[in-house]
């Protein structure tokens, strides 16, 4: 074997030994020490140094030969980076075939060439160390005092040396420079025809024709309703009807307490008695005795008042007893909420409803864009019944806001149900969609951020 296929025989293994300790580096520190100290192994240097590239940043010393942790503030650190930053697109437009650099001062300019003499030795290597992303992460300065070679062979050991740096490339973008899986995700979609297809299919979806609508809280209620309420001051006895129990005109759905007022009645029904009797005395007398006609009239008189007396505590004892004034359902609380209440004149008790005519009744925050319009369609999602909605029709709106029952100013929706469904009954909860006009999916998924810009800033 002659001198030279020996040479290139330990040159390829000493290559192989150097790939085994690269790829057995985990982090950019290990990495970095192999580079600059492990490398001698191919070629000889006297001192090495690897300065990182970082978009956005200045270069950076991140090792060098004969030192465990690199400061990158130190004078000659300071000054290799602002090297690498002025040496950087030269190196970027390397051929791919020879990516070395042979950096001479003259390629620094007067003030870091100045100081080329007290950092570094006169001949030095440059190389790039690019990922496969083709751009430049790092460079590998390598410097002696004997010249490097003017020429390289395949089987010469600063050829090898060019290969273990694209070696180099690759693993320093693995640990450092490598994306995420969502930024290659990202790059993927944003780069050439298929940005242009995402931008049109994003374009197309956007102006799909859908028509505007507002979720809002709602329940089942009857739109053919009376209110019952207390006919008199009085307190409550008993409720004679369970709550949403159907119930006949005229049957008793509650009674006011009525010992007063009977024992009243009681007390007057006497006096009646007592002048009914009076009153017939006073007949006969005046048939006997002339002058006594005078007293027959005061006996008449005081015997109609007493009539009217007892008349009227009748009327309120009726009133006692308070009757349905048509067929329907009581709707009310508990009975046992209403036993024993005081109520006055005119408060309500319950309410009589229509079972047969359903309607639905919404709350319409006063921030939501909502169709107002009367016959607007309502699609109502009922709790108990998600996946059978029930159709209606906007009839009115309220324009005063009011508070809704979950404490937001709310406008008052009303409407009436199509049809008599089954599954749909008096007090169920649930959510309705009030329809609006047709627009696009763009307005619609925009409008709410449209309007906070406006709000804020008024245009």
């Amino acid at each position: 074997m002659t001198e030279e296929a020996s040479t290139g025989a330990h040159a390829s293994s000493r290559f192989y030994a150097l790939a085994v300790r690269a790829e057995a580096a985990s982090t950019a520190a290990e990495l970095g020490f192999v580079a600059v100290n492990e490398t001698r192994l191919l070629v000889d240097y006297r001192q090495a140094s690897l300065v990182a590239l970082t978009p956005g940043r200045p270069p950076r010393l991140a090792a060098h030969s004969g030192l465990a942790d690199a400061d990158p503030n130190t004078p000659y650190a300071l000054w290799l980076s602002a090297v690498a930053k002025r040496i950087a697109p030269r190196c970027i437009d390397l051929p791919a075939a020879v990516r070395v650099l042979p950096l001479s001062p003259d390629m620094l300019g007067d003030a870091l060439a100045a100081e080329w003499a007290e950092w570094l030795p006169a001949q030095v290597w440059v190389l790039p160390l690019f990922g496969p992303d083709k751009a430049v992460h790092t460079l590998l300065f390598l410097a002696r005092d004997e010249p490097w070679p003017t020429s390289l062979h395949a089987d010469g050991a600063e050829y090898a040396l060019l290969q273990i740096a694209n070696l180099y490339g690759y693993a320093w973008w693995s640990l450092v420079a490598r994306p995420s899986r969502w930024r290659r995700w990202w790059h993927a979609i944003t780069r050439g025809r298929r940005l242009r297809y995402g931008l049109m299919a994003l374009a197309v979806l956007l102006l799909v024709p859908v028509r505007e609508y507002t979720l809002v809280p709602a329940e089942i209620i009857s739109t053919r309703s009376q209110v019952i309420a207390s006919p008199r001051e009085g307190v409550i006895h008993r409720m004679t009807v369970l709550p949403n129990a159907p119930v006949k005109a005229g049957q008793v759905l509650a009674e006011l307490d009525d010992t007063t007022l009977r024992n009243r009645l009681a007390v007057a029904q006497a006096e009646l008695a007592t002048a009914s009797v009076e009153m017939h005395q006073a007949a006969q007398q005046a048939i006997e005795n002339q002058s006594a006609k005078a007293d027959l009239g005061m006996a008449e008189g005081k015997w109609r008042e007493r009539q009217v007396d007892v008349a009227s505590l009748q009327r309120e004892v009726d009133k006692l007893a308070i009757r349905a004034p048509s067929d329907g359902v009581f709707v009310y609380s508990d009975p046992d909420d209403w036993a024993g209440r005081p109520v006055q004149t005119g408060e309500r008790i319950g309410l009589l409803a229509d079972p047969h005519v359903l309607g639905v009744r919404a709350w319409a925050p006063v921030g939501e864009p909502t169709n107002l319009a009367p016959g607007a369609p309502m699609t109502v999602f009922l709790k108990v019944a998600p996946l059978s909605p029930l159709d209606a029709r906007l009839d009115y709106a309220g324009y005063q806001p009011v508070e809704a029952p979950n404490g937001v100013a709310s406008y008052v929706l009303r409407g009436t149900i199509d049809g008599a469904p089954a599954g749909a009954r008096i007090g169920l909860q649930g959510t309705a969609r009030v329809s609006g006009r047709w627009s696009v999916l763009g307005y619609l998924m925009l409008r709410r951020p449209l309007a906070t810009v406006r709000a804020w800033c008024g245009l």
